[in-house]
């Protein structure tokens, strides 16, 4: 037990190593961003600005994040079993009636982990002393801003900020913080897919999850002893490059079949697991999905092997084709009530710009396919989100012998932690954390098929800065071009 002397020079180090870390790197820039929102240099500062701002910024749509189950957590590693089966029976038989008779075998179970990523970013630096000011009588505030450029409602991989902030082009606090969640939006987007704990950077400052090229996939093993686990194994199959608005009906039928028996062994997997009833999602690039409704209705009606007698013609109705078509690909505009109708089932579709698209020769691309359970035994869910909860960890509490309470606050129910950093003299900074995962427990029923082919005539824009296909332009600010008045005298 410490004396009050040892608990008080205890005390004072520890002030001294706080200072010490804010000093070094807590404090905001000195040098703020100069691209205001209002005032000399303002981006909305011109004087003939009509008042409707429509936006043009396309963010990714990320079709499977939406609709995934989302939870919080305390837990850091949990572990997710699953039993892989029963070992063989041993011994022989019993030849008279009171010998022993073989002995049943042993349950085998597989343990899988899922990391949790760590993903961080921060404002940029801002002049507080700089306020809401305007230039002049001639600037205007009362834009309507049509189209969100923050990316689609009800993301979880974006922190919804509390609505006290108004318009995004009414205030300089408000473009900051647009600015910050489009960086949110489409930065980490790509890791439900592609994430990979070999990203993670050395000190834990930035860690990726597995993604579902990872969960959904051959080669399981248990995350303790590292044995093959084949039982959990997912389906994964390539098309092998074949590309299917260029094949012809060879290559549609091809993949009609293909996709056919890798949703009925799901099926089939889950009855005989006894996990039916099951659901699934079935996860594809926009340009993927429109190109496979192009080739689907024939290749579907078509592909099967039938005996026709020598001379006679398979007649399909063209209408019903087309119906067919139209009914599968929804309302494309809102993208919902998307689905492929396999053995007359209609398996739901959901678009997805964060799987990645490799660049073929002469318009082509590739990309996988993914089968993801949502449900089994009906309502039990198979793949879902956890987060972090800095509510129910109880961060503030433990922030606060350290910090001003007003420093550290929560969005989302507890999913993102924000920190103010402290003043530094009259420049201000903000930055968010959140800590997540992708959870699939079941799966032996997921199935990817990778390498798919497709050309179509015009791809879509893209929301990522790194595509071929990401439009912007314009100006980020009007430095240069703000008011430059005679003095008094000439």
């Amino acid at each position: 037990m410490l004396t009050p002397q040892q608990e008080e020079a205890r005390d004072a180090m520890i002030a001294r190593q706080l200072m010490r870390m804010l000093s070094q790197k807590a404090f905001p820039s000195s040098t703020p961003n100069t691209a205001y929102a209002h005032g000399p240099g303002g981006l909305f500062s011109h004087p003939g600005v009509e008042q409707p701002l429509y936006s043009a910024v396309v963010t990714p749509w990320t079709g499977l994040q939406y609709m995934l189950p989302i939870r919080g957590t305390t837990k850091t590693d949990p572990l997710f079993e699953v039993v892989t089966g029963v070992t063989a029976t041993t011994g022989t038989e019993p030849v008279g009636v009171c010998d022993d008779p073989p002995t049943a075998g042993l349950v085998k179970v597989c343990d899988a982990w899922y990391p949790l990523a760590r993903n961080s970013r921060q404002t940029s630096v801002i002049d507080v002393s700089r306020g809401n000011r305007l230039t002049d009588r001639g600037e205007h505030t009362d834009f309507i801003l049509y189209g969100s450029p923050m990316g689609m409602d009800g993301n979880p991989m974006v922190p919804h900020l509390p609505a006290t902030f108004g318009g995004v082009q009414m205030s300089e606090a408000t473009k900051r913080m647009m600015e910050f969640m489009v960086a949110w939006s489409r930065d980490f987007a790509r890791l439900m897919y592609a994430g990979n704990t070999t990203n993670n950077t050395a000190q834990g400052g930035y860690k990726e999850p597995f993604g579902l090229d990872i969960i959904i996939n051959t080669g399981q093993r248990d995350a303790i002893t590292q044995q093959a686990c084949p039982a959990r194994d997912s389906i994964v199959r390539s098309f092998g490059s074949q590309n299917i608005s260029t094949g012809g009906a060879i290559v549609g039928g091809n993949l009609v079949k293909l996709i056919s028996y890798v949703f009925r062994n799901l099926q089939q997997n889950s009855a005989q697991m006894n996990l039916a009833p099951a659901t699934w999602v079935i996860a594809m690039p926009f340009s993927m999905f429109y190109e496979i409704t192009q080739i689907w209705p024939i290749s579907y009606a078509t592909y099967r092997a039938q005996n026709l007698p020598t001379g006679s013609t398979n007649f399909v109705d063209s209408g019903q084709i087309e119906k067919m078509r139209d009914d599968m690909r929804g309302d494309l505009m809102m993208r919902r009530g998307q689905y492929l109708l396999i053995d007359g089932q209609k398996v739901p579709v959901v678009l997805d710009d964060a799987i990645a698209e490799s660049t073929g020769t002469l318009g082509s691309f590739t990309a996988s396919m993914y089968f993801v359970p949502i449900r089994v035994l009906g309502s039990q869910m198979a793949t879902f989100m956890e987060y972090m909860n800095y509510d129910q960890i109880g961060v503030q509490e433990t922030a606060a012998p350290f910090a001003p309470t007003d420093m550290l606050f929560t969005s989302d129910n507890g999913r993102f932690l924000m920190a103010k950093k402290p003043l530094n003299n009259f420049c201000a900074q903000m930055l968010a954390l959140t800590e997540w995962r992708t959870v699939c427990v079941v799966p032996q029923l997921g199935a990817r098929i990778t390498n798919i082919a497709y050309s179509p005539l015009i791809h879509e824009r893209s929301g990522f800065t790194d595509s071929n296909y990401f439009a912007d332009g314009g100006k980020t600010s009007r430095d240069g071009y703000g008011p430059s008045y005679w003095g008094p005298s000439a």
